[in-house]
């Protein structure tokens, strides 16, 4: 009994740890404990099961975030969150819990918050928990929940506030700042739009045509690359800011790396990929989110590691 509710839950632990962690390897890790910990549990004990589970899962990945920036600050170049490729059979897709916060952009985008703050936003958004809820599983009070879950709109949102700002704003109950306000502010750049193989139609023509002009119409005047790449491919090392930059890479690495490569996109339910392959094995993937400017941010991964889920 208590090993299908588990299995049955798998899923769900699976991408909240990825969510989290941005790793297949440390998700996974993550899991397992769960399950040692789970599997030594009187599970008729226990009122919510599932949320058991989740609560120690989160628990778990905490512990793991703490260290794992320590790690990347050793990574060489760009640290990217790995792409979501859906490890389990479409029948548990249901269980992953909107696949929209699997999507890059929202991945890195949680790279900007601490660890208590992913957590938060990521139990309240994904799983609908409450402040009283998170405050249990961050080990404090439904208020101090709320700051940080606050704190952590306010930074996925783009808002440039001090801390002490932050912590004034988050004990403000005026309806100007709510948290309900907040939540909807700047929605799509946090969740991003899934795009789909005719969305990037046009990116794709413009990248086989090798031309700068036709890829920077394309995109935002603001837009950013961010490549990685982990020392064992070249990659940009740095961010790339401006249409007139990232266009021009693109027009050169094109006639490189890309010209004579197999292409082709692959579609998932939180975003699709462009791959380039040589002799079958993908060598780069990349993807997208637009806003109604254009194309805001690229996302190029070189590591081999990483492109592993795409071969």
């Amino acid at each position: 009994m208590s090993t299908a509710i588990f299995e049955q839950q798998r899923p769900r632990l699976f991408a909240l740890a990825f969510r989290l962690l941005g790793s297949y390897a440390d998700a996974e890790d993550a899991v397992q404990d769960v399950w040692l910990r789970w599997s030594k549990t009187d599970i008729t004990s226990l009122n919510d099961p599932t949320g058991w589970l989740v609560r120690v899962c989160s628990n778990l990945c905490l512990d793991v975030l703490k260290s794992a920036r320590r790690r990347r600050e050793n990574y060489v170049g760009q640290w990217l969150p790995e792409p979501w490729v859906n490890p389990f059979s479409r029948e548990n897709e249901d269980r992953l819990i909107d696949q929209d916060h699997l999507s890059q952009a929202y991945l890195v985008m949680l790279e900007a918050l601490t660890p208590q703050e992913r957590i938060a936003l990521v139990l309240h958004d994904v799983f609908d928990w409450d402040h009283a809820a998170i405050a249990d599983v961050l080990g404090n009070q439904p208020n101090n929940a709320r700051q940080i879950l606050f704190r952590a709109r306010r930074k996925m949102s783009g808002v440039t506030t001090s801390d002490d700002e932050l912590d004034a704003l988050a004990a403000d109950e005026t309806p100007d700042i709510s948290m309900e306000a907040l939540s909807h502010s700047n929605a799509n750049s946090m969740r991003g739009k899934r795009l789909t193989r005719d969305d990037l139609a046009g990116f794709v023509e413009a990248l086989q045509s090798g031309r700068a002009d036709r890829i920077a119409a394309l995109l935002a005047p603001g837009v950013t690359l961010q490549g990685d790449g982990g020392g064992k491919a070249s990659v940009n090392i740095n961010v790339l800011f401006g249409a007139d930059h990232v266009a021009r890479f693109f027009e050169g690495v094109w006639r490189k790396n890309f010209v004579n490569a197999d292409m082709h996109i692959h579609e998932s339910d939180a975003e699709s990929w462009v791959l380039f392959s040589v002799d079958g094995v993908v060598h780069t993937a990349i993807t997208i989110s637009r806003s109604d400017d254009g194309i805001e941010r690229v996302f190029v991964h070189r590591n081999p590691d990483k492109l592993a889920v795409f071969n």
